[in-house]
């Protein structure tokens, strides 16, 4: 056999012989009377064992252990390898993985000896499988060994014509992302030289025991030591002469929690036997780093099984993928790195729990809870007025409609639950409202329980042109515009183009005042609904002179009064803005009333109207000798008083240009 890799740490030998350990127990598992141990393996948690045990007969069974405080105590767990003997195959060197959810094992099929797998899915173990034609040959397979990340199986195929039919040479192969396995390959010289036995991998993925005869040894199969530190260099393989007899030591394992190894040999009686010794400084495992816990449901505190990646923090590459049991929800598997990483736990329909952290080369228990299903919080409101609006909400799940409960626990907030695993679509309507879309995509990694969303909807808007007479072309005015539906105030300029018109998008359905303002021209004021998608503000000014009269619309009293209702304040407010405009200017402020009632006292009652409004004026600044105000009661009606409508036209209060401020 050439050396295909480089092998090293050659002075490894000297410093690990020189470490002492002993042999300190014997019939390490209780084992029935009448049987005697032939093979052991424990997994790479250190909680479970399988002891094959044999009868004067040659009966060979199974048997499960359990970790209790520090010793294995019988299980009452059925082993599945004893379900297969007396069927076609006959299984022999069993091996478990990291936490005894996979059984690797070779089978007798009647002419030579495979390698196959039995795994736990959903508590039960499943049928026998084939490693495959990358391993299995017409050769004899034997002593399989998984790593704890399950990625590289180790094994023995069988040499003929051996000195003891137990020897072979040493093989490896890896587990491809496809599932199968990578063509083995046999191990450097002298890390196997032909009568290997019985491999075991620690928790660090690198450190390797297995048995061996060869030049040097005590007699018979010896412990052998070696380490993997890549997939080019290994350590020259040392005796663990401190385990070593001249008898055969067979089927080394190690059992994490008490950092001791097992090992099958002969005790002084001539007889097999399960012991376990104390391993010397000099070889133990690298330190590493183990995740356990317990993964459940966090609604029902049942456990979960669950799937674990481990990935590297900078490059999201998978380092190992690992599993918790399906019934117990129990988790366990280590790490050997030292740099950062990301582990997600995770199971179809569920949340994921992704953790950060840096391998700490200790033992970390933690549990965590899945959840299946989200709340979300949706926050319906107007985007120009955050107002919170009551709306229709339309959900499909996976491009379907899907019934959810809605609580709509105050106006326009709305709680549901929604299941994990979907992809959703939303859709907000309402009247006289753009719908609002939005997508919640819960087919993918979930990390969190409740969600919030607003839902800004904006209102439909109409075209609205302003056409203004009166300014010759190039002239710009100001329009002020008012939304009395919603208290909000927008602003533009016209310049004019020989037609005076402007645009602006406004919300339709909303009542305006709409107020144009130019200095040394008379202000146009007009309120109106804008409720087409397209509207047409006709508007007339002229220039400020002697006798030009300005109707103020939108100014109220309450009946038979003359305190002024608040929602006149906002023309009003623009009267103040035109006489500070044309600061030079004095006006006169007229009332007048319908002809209902008794002329002396519809007189009266505009007189004292007009006074009002010139309050107003004065009150916000406006000088008291630009103002005169006048009651005009019922004689001088610009409409109709036949009607109700000619009647309300009536009604009004007028600004009239009476000329300059002289001592201004």
């Amino acid at each position: 056999m050439k050396n295909k890799f480089l092998i090293s740490a050659l002075g490894m030998a000297m410093w690990a012989g020189s470490s002492m350990a002993q042999i300190n127990t014997y019939d390490a598992f209780p084992v029935p009377e009448g049987f005697k141990a032939i093979s052991a393996n424990i997994s790479g948690n250190g909680q479970l064992a399988i002891v094959g045990v044999q009868d004067k007969s040659g009966t060979v069974k199974y048997l499960q252990f359990q970790k209790t405080g520090s010793q294995f105590s019988p299980s009452t767990a059925a082993n599945p390898l004893n379900d297969l003997i007396g069927q076609s195959i006959v299984p022999m060197n069993p091996s478990q993985s990291n936490d005894g959810s996979v059984i690797y094992f070779a089978a007798d099929n009647g002419g030579n000896t495979d390698l196959y797998m039995i795994e736990k899915v959903n508590g039960k173990w499943g049928k026998q499988k084939s490693l495959g034609d990358s391993i299995n040959t017409s050769g004899n397979e034997q002593y399989p060994a998984i790593s704890p990340d399950g990625n590289t199986i180790y094994f023995t195929r069988i040499n003929q014509g051996a000195a003891d039919p137990r020897c072979g040479t040493l093989y490896i192969s890896n587990h491809k992302a496809d599932g199968s396995w990578s063509t083995a390959k046999d191990a450097p010289e002298p890390v196997t030289l032909g009568c290997e036995a019985a491999p075991y991998v620690c928790p660090d993925g690198k450190t390797i025991y297995f048995s061996s005869i060869r030049e040097g040894g005590k007699g018979g199969f010896d412990v052998y030591y070696t380490k993997r530190a890549d997939a080019k260099s290994w350590v020259i393989p040392i005796p663990i002469d401190t385990l070593n007899t001249k008898e055969n030591e067979m089927s080394p394992t190690y059992d994490y929690a008490s950092k001791q190894m097992y090992l099958v040999s002969r005790n002084q009686k001539k007889s097999d036997a399960a012991n376990k010794a104390d391993i010397a400084s000099g070889f133990q495992h690298e330190p590493v780093t183990r995740f356990f816990g317990k993964t459940t449901d966090k609604a029902t505190k049942k456990p979960l099984g669950t799937s674990i990646e481990v990935k590297d923090a900078f490059s999201s590459m998978v380092l190992a993928t690992y599993k918790s049991d399906d019934i117990t929800g129990q988790y366990d598997f280590f790490h050997n790195g030292n740099t950062s990483i990301f582990i997600d736990y995770s199971h179809p329909g569920y949340s994921h729990a992704i953790v950060e952290t840096v391998p700490n080369k200790q033992e970390n228990k933690t549990d965590y809870q899945l959840f299946d299903k989200v709340d979300l919080q949706l926050n319906v409101f107007d985007s120009e007025m955050f107002e919170a609006l009551s709306s229709n909400i339309d959900i499909k799940a996976d491009g379907k409609p899907e019934n959810v409960k809605m609580d709509e626990f105050s106006k326009g907030r709305y709680k549901m639950t929604l299941a994990i695993g979907k992809n959703y679509d939303f859709n907000v309507s309402k009247d006289l409202y753009n719908d609002y879309k939005f997508n919640l995509n819960l087919s993918q990694v979930v990390i969190f329980d409740s969600f919030e969303r607003d839902a800004e909807l904006v209102s439909n808007k109409s075209k609205v042109d302003f056409i203004v007479e009166g300014l010759e072309s190039g002239m710009t005015a100001d329009i002020d515009i008012v939304d009395l539906s919603t208290a909000t105030k927008y602003s533009t300029t016209i310049t004019t183009d020989g037609e005076g018109k402007a645009s602006i998008s406004l919300r339709k359905n909303d009542k305006y005042q709409f107020t144009i303002i130019k200095k040394g021209y008379s202000m146009f004021q007009k309120t109106e609904v804008v409720n087409t998608p397209e509207h047409t503000v006709r508007a007339s000014i002229t220039k400020l002179q002697e006798n030009v009269k300005i109707e103020i619309p939108n100014v109220n009293f309450a009946t038979a009064s003359a305190v002024l209702d608040p929602s006149s304040y906002e023309s009003l407010n623009s009267v103040v803005s035109l006489l500070k405009m044309n600061s030079d200017i004095k006006i006169e402020l007229s009332a007048h009333t319908d002809n209902v009632g008794q002329k002396a006292y519809n007189l009266k009652l505009s007189d004292q109207r007009a006074a009002s409004v010139a309050a107003y004026l004065i009150n916000k600044g406006i000088g008291k000798s630009r103002i005169v105000s006048k009651g005009y009661g019922m004689d001088v009606p610009i409409a109709d008083n036949k009607t109700e409508e000619g009647r309300a036209k009536n009604r009004r209060v007028e600004l009239k240009i009476l000329g300059t401020v002289t001592n201004h």
